[in-house]
């Protein structure tokens, strides 16, 4: 090139410099560092010319002059490439790391093709005479290019997109970029945080997505070991159910997950599509569960170990007393004085069950009978739904006084409180009130309508008998021995 031209071309990179600055042009920000380097470039080749030194002097000038001029154009054609054509349009986002990478090479392939053009250097014999430095260099550059080598490979992975949301470390935050040596992140606080593309290579990351798909937030709840886990986990339910982020489908899930030293501790799963705001979940779920569970009278436990007395106001502190009212309650005890139905409650057991859970099983050999104290349960048998039976009810009689195994399945259906009596606590009874077996016999009778009772009754040779004299029998059977 002519120092004219070369003038010219220094003087427009410098008039462009200065003219971008005054309009905050972003486009010349971007090539500030080549038009930078095209006026350098063009300076020191009028100076090694105007002062005559000639030489090797003037033709490394001239190369630089020419390398600074590709680098411009080639930098011009990537921003017009990558900015223009591919994203404005065609809709498509090339990662950073990615462009950087192509623009590497491509400035080291025109840097080749002018050292070859200009001074007959072969770029392959001079890196091959420098293989001693290159080994040197890749050791004491070795954690540098791991991280080099894990961001193109994250990025030939395309895992982490702009705008989407992950978890690494503990860290929640928006992936902005993936660079050469770091991925940024932005918190939900607001922070700027870069991480190493190594440790990100190493460490388990969560795609929290972008807000398309349902995300669980898991939280952890300890509650007393006194509240059942039923109905723990129907108010933390409910409390999951109204909180504005969290989603109706799938519906939020609460397991009990450990008996922990002073609390059963339940895991309640919220899905939502805004999981980095985890925080705020958490804040408005616990406020919410504090309130519930103290209404339905529900202990938080202190995290810590503690020995304290029980209030005796709660009802699970007197399960005798709870049996006792129970056998009162139930028409087939009515009538018995309160001395025989407290000694028949102190013999007796009170058991509680969860909906779902099988009090008796079709084909048990038991001989315990069950008052229903509160609660409604299913009696199934061959796996067929035939009757339900509630509070103040009675059922296993049948067994109890044939010794035949179980005929049918009771289940919870609801929270189940029942009262058991075996036969050695029932027997005890009327033996001291031998006048209460007839009366109890015609009550069993009166209640016993469904098909099991027959098929005992007639496994029982009885079948020319009443169903009330068969009964009569069986009792004053049991108060002799």
């Amino acid at each position: 090139m002519s120092d004219t031209l070369i003038l010219i071309a220094g003087a427009a990179a410098f008039a462009t410099l200065v003219l971008g600055r005054v309009a905050h042009s972003n486009l010349v920000r971007r090539l500030a560092g080549g038009l930078a380097f095209l006026v350098a470039a063009a300076v020191a080749q009028w100076v090694v010319r105007s002062t005559g030194v000639g030489g090797k002097w003037e033709g490394w000038s001239a190369v630089i002059v020419l390398l600074a001029l590709g680098y411009l154009l080639m930098r011009m054609a990537l921003l017009l490439l990558f900015e223009w054509l591919l994203i404005r349009r065609f809709e498509i986002q090339v990662p950073r790391l990615a462009r950087d990478v192509i623009a590497l090479v491509l400035y080291l392939l025109l840097a080749a093709a002018v050292l070859r053009a200009s001074l007959g250097i072969e770029v392959g014999t001079l890196l091959g005479s420098a293989a001693v430095l290159t080994v040197v260099l890749g050791f004491a550059l070795q954690e540098t290019l791991g991280t080099l080598l894990s961001g193109l490979a994250l990025t030939w992975e395309q895992r982490f997109q702009a705008g989407g949301w992950i978890e690494i470390d503990g860290v929640v935050g928006e992936v902005l970029e993936l660079g050469w040596r770091s991925l940024v992140l932005r918190t939900t606080l607001g922070e700027r945080v870069l991480i190493p593309n190594s440790q990100v290579a190493r460490s388990r990351v969560r795609l929290l997505g972008e807000g398309d798909q349902a995300v669980a937030v898991p939280l952890r709840l300890g509650v007393a070991y006194e509240a059942p886990p039923h109905a723990v986990k129907e108010v933390l339910a409910r409390v999951a159910a109204d909180l504005p982020r969290v989603l109706a489908h799938p519906a939020p899930q609460v397991l009990a997950r450990e008996f922990a030293d002073s609390a059963v501790t339940y895991e309640c799963r919220l899905w939502t599509r805004e999981p980095w705001r985890s925080a705020d979940l958490a804040d408005a779920f616990y406020t919410s569960a504090h309130a519930a569970l103290k209404r339905a009278g529900m202990e938080i436990p202190f995290p810590q170990r503690s020995v304290h007395m029980v209030a005796a106001s709660r009802a699970e502190a007197d399960p005798l007393g709870m049996a006792r009212a129970a056998l009162a309650r139930c028409a087939l005890f009515a009538g018995l004085p309160g001395g025989a139905i407290a000694a028949l409650a102190g013999s007796s057991h009170w058991q509680e069950y969860v909906p779902g859970e099988a009090v008796v099983r079709e084909g048990e050999d038991s001989r315990a009978l069950y008052v229903i104290a509160s609660g409604e349960a299913a009696v199934e048998r061959g796996g067929a739904e035939i009757a339900h039976v509630g509070a103040g009810e009675v059922f296993g009689e049948m067994a109890f006084l044939s010794g035949a195994p179980r005929a049918a399945t009771v289940r919870a259906v609801r929270a189940f409180k029942v009262v058991e009596v075996d036969s050695r606590a029932l027997a005890a009874l009327l033996a001291e009130h031998g006048e209460l077996a007839e009366e109890l016999a015609d009550r069993m009778a009166a209640r016993q309508q469904d098909l099991a009772a027959q098929e005992a009754v007639a496994s029982a040779g009885q079948g020319h008998k009443g169903l009330a004299a068969f009964l009569r029998e069986r009792l004053l059977r049991l108060v002799a021995g």
